[in-house]
């Protein structure tokens, strides 16, 4: 299988040298990523700026734009064979709840779902800089071998592994997005004038306890894998707003 290889923390990061290291055994993998760190940046596009793409090796390409930057080239840019595969990661930090609406790191893996290529994305718990997310790459090895046949193109599967977990695929359970709460402070300098610089000096993260959603699963010391779709169309708004809207026009 050809696995394009992605994330939004750069190509020298230990998530995604650790997805090569262990899938490059049983697969052709295709590291493509960004120049320096990319996170938030969900499915940023250049469209009318050029990029710089420098060839590492054969296998190993840098970019000078976003995550979805690096997909396109991977997919589109005549660099790599055809792609089977899109897994973006393995993400220093989870991506949970609403996260994934900022996510680089799974946006990059919706622009592979949006290209019809299966797509995967993958984050851990585990924040250590000098922690190398080997055991994480052998479960997702072991993903791949057991279920990618289940595995269908056009849809993010989102994987979230605490810091510490069982490496069995029996710790994995399928889960719906939760609801992550937000409570952002900024600090600003003030230059001159009505001028000033904000800066996001920082994020409590929580969220709203349910049953059965991802923030669940993981906190009992699980795996939550989520299917994200393509299609954000509420469909209980959509016959509730057409109901609305027929009462308004009356």
């Amino acid at each position: 299988m050809n696995i394009l290889i992605t994330n939004d923390d750069g190509i020298s990061s230990n998530g995604i040298l650790a997805l090569e290291k262990v899938l490059g055994k049983e697969h052709n993998t295709y590291l493509i990523a960004p120049l320096k760190e990319r996170s938030a940046t969900s499915m940023a596009l250049s469209i009318h700026d050029s990029l710089r793409v420098e060839r590492v090796n054969e296998n190993h390409y840098i970019v000078d734009g976003f995550p979805v930057d690096c997909v396109n080239i991977g997919l589109h840019g005549n660099i790599f064979p055809k792609i089977d595969l899109v897994l973006s990661g393995i993400n220093r930090g989870v991506n949970m709840g609403h996260d994934v609406h900022y996510s680089g790191t799974v946006g990059a893996a919706r622009h592979g779902a949006i290209h019809n290529r299966k797509s995967i994305a993958v984050s851990s718990g585990n924040w250590d800089k000098n922690y190398d997310y080997i055991k994480e790459a052998e479960l997702v090895r072991e993903v791949l071998s057991s279920w990618i046949d289940e595995f269908i193109p056009g849809i993010v599967y989102n994987i979230n592994i605490p810091e510490k977990f069982e490496n069995s695929l029996s710790s994995i359970e399928v889960a719906k997005l939760g609801r992550r709460t937000y409570v952002d402070t900024y600090e600003s300098k003030p230059i001159i004038g009505g001028i000033s610089d904000f800066f996001l000096g920082g994020s409590d993260l929580g969220h709203v306890p349910e049953e059965g959603t991802d923030f669940d699963i993981f906190f009992h010391g699980k795996i939550p894998i989520t299917p994200l779709s393509l299609d954000q169309t509420s469909t209980l708004e959509l016959e509730e707003f057409k109901k609305r809207i027929r009462v308004k026009s009356k």
